[in-house]
């Protein structure tokens, strides 16, 4: 029996080999493309969808009304979701916000209240948000405590000043110059609606076109690295943790002047909210990605759903639920994404 040669193109499995890897690395980067595109832009096309679900079936949820009054609620809270979202780009997570929010708001109305002027009692609110925010930052940088941890400290410590000056208040209306200050007009529409679509895109193109704002990316996906490259990480953290204690100031100012009395449950579980709009919105939990835009149209989404809801008659206990099983099923996706790209 004799043993005949094939020929090498029929022996040879490199090509397949190569065929078959090629193969792979295009699903791979269909799969990369697909989940960048979903962190993108996923979030408006669900807003979208939950806006034109609700508006066939609730014709009350179309009307001119409650369509103005979601937008002028995501616009009063629109500075605590920036500075949140800034902070959780670099990989750290600030959970006082809805507290500082609350003390912040509430000693600036007890201020004006009691016959300070109203520029004094708000100066005072935002610079207790600053201060705040200056404490986390240095604790967490400083003595390398996580921020998760500490924050949540801060933020008992926190509600419970700011359930003192409610308690203070008691149920006594704020001045009517504070009171004024969310319902001033522009163009017969609240000043803050117009303000919010100005900021939102003044801060895109800014984290997008300046290199000084990129620098939150870059130590968002790896600190040690950007330390290395020379980038001031450690105050760049502390700025952020300030400027998020300052903005959620200044979304409590303007909510409380929107309420006219002190309220306990002011900017209770904010802080949750907001997490679970920016991690909707595309940023991760583990820093390195998110967008301004997409965290303020998720918070709009988790307004609108929460909206819906009450006009199925949703009790609220459920409404909380929900939105609880939200966050879990993003955070969960999130890390499932994150363990995937490392």
């Amino acid at each position: 029996m004799s043993w005949r040669v094939l020929p090498e193109h029929l022996t040879d499995d490199k090509p397949r080999l190569r065929s078959d890897k090629l193969g792979y690395a295009r699903a791979m980067d269909a799969g990369y493309f697909l989940t960048s595109l979903a962190q993108s832009y996923g979030i408006i096309f669900v807003t979208l969808v939950t806006f034109v679900v609700f508006s066939v079936s609730r014709k009350a949820f179309l009307s001119p009304e409650n369509i103005y009054g979601l937008f002028y609620g995501v616009s009063l809270d629109l500075y605590a979701i920036t500075g949140f979202t800034l902070l959780i780009i670099m990989g750290e997570i600030d959970l006082s916000v809805g507290s500082v929010y609350a003390l912040s708001g509430t000693t600036a109305g007890y201020l004006a209240t009691r016959g300070f002027p109203t520029e004094f009692g708000v100066l005072i609110g935002i610079v207790i948000g600053f201060a705040v925010g200056a404490g986390n930052g240095l604790l967490v940088v400083k003595l390398k405590i996580n921020s998760i941890i500490l924050t949540i400290g801060t933020l008992l410590t926190v509600r419970g000043l700011s359930d003192v000056v409610a308690a203070t208040m008691a149920g006594n209306r704020y001045a009517e110059g504070f009171r004024a200050i969310a319902r001033a007009r522009f163009l017969s529409v609240n000043w803050t609606v117009p303000a919010m679509f100005l900021v939102v895109l003044v801060l895109e193109f800014v984290l997008s076109r300046s290199t000084s704002a990129r620098v939150l990316y870059y130590i968002g996906n790896n600190g040690k690295s950007a330390l290395i490259h020379g980038m001031r990480t450690d105050a760049t953290r502390i700025g952020a943790f300030v400027l998020s204690g300052g903005l959620a100031a200044l979304s409590g100012v303007l909510v409380a002047s929107r309420i006219t009395i002190a309220d306990v449950d002011m900017g209770r579980h904010l802080e949750f909210t907001i997490l679970t709009a920016a991690v909707i919105g595309g940023a991760s939990l583990f820093g390195g990605r998110g967008r301004i835009v997409n965290s303020v149209v998720a918070y709009l989404f988790l307004a609108m759903l929460v909206n819906g809801l009450i006009m199925f008659g949703v009790e609220p206990v459920f409404q909380q639920v929900i939105v609880g099983v939200i966050l879990v099923a993003v955070v969960a996706a999130d890390t499932q994404l994150n363990k995937e790209a490392g």
